[in-house]
């Protein structure tokens, strides 16, 4: 490949058992407007479905050139984002992923955000799965996609930023430096403990809010339970791990646990307005607190770091 047929953006995008979503978002990319030249890279984490055939058949007719990266020695996000950074062929990286729908003006945008900053963060407009029934452009419609260029804003500053690790970008020198993903965050707080030690280094991201993506929302209930418990227990080991109790935003557990439970005791004496949902997912955000401090703050069981599983040898990695 010629200088002058580098991509001047890698997008990256972990894939696994995506053939349901993934032919959308790939069509997503397939229809950008002024944008750069740029190549998209799906990394399939092990899928067993249709996937690669997917991205494989897409890539013979797409517009911008589309490549299949294999990463199946680890299961995980971060693994399969880690392997993306190491075979991106631009500076300049940008992250989605396989089951939400980017705007017509992503990558432009997004490139956009690099002058302002070596790292941002997009935003995500949470969509029903009825708003995503209709074709790529009544979807970006759904979400307010437009042309127009809004500059990066600073974000609050936090020991403990939110990353949208399915919208963001950054500079792969950036994530060279901070070794990429922890491998030992699996199924939330991933993207969240990358922020925390790209705030550590001296990176304080801001957010694009022109950077826009659909974001296709998880309304089972049981699966937002578990989704809350998995996110406030990953909380507590980046709290624990970095000493940074003091800085959490978390709320503190026994006065929670008072909050939870006379909640519980109005709602079901009709005193409170009655919203069981939203009062289990704030009883599942205590039980993962609880859970996260006995296990990492009281009985010291804090698992090793896996930072940079992927990056070290390719598609590999070392092993645990």
């Amino acid at each position: 490949m010629s200088a002058s047929e580098e991509p001047i953006v890698s997008v990256v995008i972990p894939c696994f058992n995506a053939e349901r979503t993934l032919a959308e978002q790939l069509e997503a990319l397939n229809s950008q407007k002024d944008a750069p030249k740029f190549e998209v890279l799906v990394v399939d984490n092990g899928s067993t479905d249709k996937s690669r055939a997917i991205v494989q058949d897409y890539a013979k007719h797409a517009s911008v050139p589309v490549r299949v990266i294999e990463a199946r020695y680890y299961q995980g996000a971060s693994y399969a984002r880690n392997v993306g950074i190491v075979h991106s062929s631009a500076e300049r990286i940008m992250f989605c992923d396989a089951d939400d729908v980017v705007s017509q003006w992503w990558v432009s945008h997004g490139n956009r955000c690099f002058e302002y900053a070596p790292v941002w963060n997009g935003a995500a407009i949470l969509l029903t799965d009825s708003q995503f029934e209709g074709s790529i452009k009544e979807i970006r419609t759904e979400f307010g996609d437009s042309p127009i260029f809004e500059e990066p804003v600073e974000a609050e500053a936090s020991a403990f930023p939110v990353l949208m690790g399915g919208n963001f970008g950054a500079t792969k020198s950036v994530l060279q430096e901070v070794q990429g993903f922890d491998q030992s965050f699996f199924g939330a707080g991933e993207d969240n403990d990358l922020g925390f030690r790209l705030r550590k280094a001296g990176y304080a991201y801001p957010n694009a809010p022109s950077v826009r993506i659909g974001y296709r929302g998880k309304w089972d209930s049981k699966f937002i339970r578990k989704l809350a418990f998995r996110q406030a227990k990953a909380h507590t080991l980046i709290a624990t791990r970095y000493e940074a109790w003091s800085e959490s935003p978390m709320p503190r557990v026994h006065r929670e646990l008072v909050r939870v439970s006379g909640s519980t005791i109005l709602m079901a004496l009709g005193k409170k307005e009655r919203n069981w949902s939203g009062l289990s997912s704030r009883a599942a955000i205590l039980a993962g607190l609880i859970a996260g401090k006995m296990q990492y703050k009281v009985f010291g069981r804090i698992p090793r770091t896996l930072i940079g599983v992927g990056m070290n040898d390719e598609d590999k990695g070392p092993r645990p």
